[in-house]
Order: C-alpha cells, then sequence, then structure tokens
C-alpha cells in the first residue's frame, strides 16, 4: 500500500472531525439566536408592563395591585438578566466552538495537502522508474545490436 493510501484514513478522520466541528457551531449558534429573541421578548414585555404600570398609575390603583405589578416587574427584570447571562455564555461558546472548527479545518487542509505531496512524489518517482527502465532497455537494444 502506498504511502498517500495509509494517509487517506486520516484525513477522512480530520474531515469528520471537522463536520463534527461545524454541526456544533450550528448548534449553539441557532440556540444563542433564540436566547437573544426570548431576550427582546422579555424586554419587549416589560416594557409594555411598565408602559401599563404608568398608564394605571394615573388612572390610580390600590396598593396590592401595584405591588403585584412590581413583583412582576422585578421577576421580569431578573428573567431579562439571567437571559443576558445565557447570551454571554452561549457567544462563548460559540466562539470556542468556531476556534475548534478553525483548527478541525487546518488540519484537514494540511492532511489534504500532504497527500497531495505524497501523491506526486509517488509519481515522480514511479516517472523515474519507468524512465530507468526505459533507458535500460533501450542501453540493451544498443548493446545488443
Amino acid at each position: 500500500m502506498k504511502r498517500a493510501q495509509r494517509l487517506e484514513p486520516v484525513r477522512d478522520i480530520a474531515h469528520e472531525a471537522e463536520r463534527d466541528c461545524a454541526v456544533r457551531v450550528v448548534g449553539v449558534e441557532r440556540r444563542l439566536a433564540e436566547a437573544e429573541q426570548r431576550c427582546q421578548e422579555l424586554r419587549r414585555y416589560h416594557a409594555e408592563y411598565q408602559q401599563s404600570l404608568q398608564l394605571r398609575g394615573r388612572e390610580g390603583f390600590d396598593v396590592r395591585s401595584l405591588r403585584e405589578y412590581q413583583v412582576f416587574l422585578a421577576r421580569l427584570t431578573g428573567a431579562i438578566e439571567a437571559q443576558q447571562l445565557l447570551i454571554t455564555q452561549l457567544q462563548a461558546d460559540c466562539e470556542r466552538e468556531r476556534g475548534l472548527l478553525r483548527g478541525a479545518m487546518t488540519r484537514h487542509k494540511a492532511l489534504s495537502k500532504v497527500i497531495e505531496r505524497v501523491r506526486s512524489d509517488e509519481r515522480q518517482q514511479e516517472d523515474r522508474r519507468m524512465q530507468r527502465e526505459s533507458d535500460e532497455r533501450a542501453q540493451t537494444r544498443r548493446q545488443v545490436q
């Protein structure tokens, strides 16, 4: 088995690792987009309830209702903060996965280049061998004549 053929399974493994990294990047990016969308929804809800509180405050309402609004807004604020923390974590995960993908792509590309260089060397060796054999046959014919 030629050297290039022996290296192909290693390149295939590197290619599979690259694909796995790409799938992970897509998954993290999807989760990040979902988390950002959820955070926007929470911010919108918060703004709507804040506006509703101000409108109802002008009309006047009892202390219990005011307290319920304040508690609800505090919970929304907490949810927004938690969602923002999740977004920060997912952004870091996304950067880490992208870095892993870049590394996997580099390894796969390097292995492909090595295999191509080895194939080229093998072709040159084969060409030289064939040329030597041709030269030897021509030399033998000259000596026979």
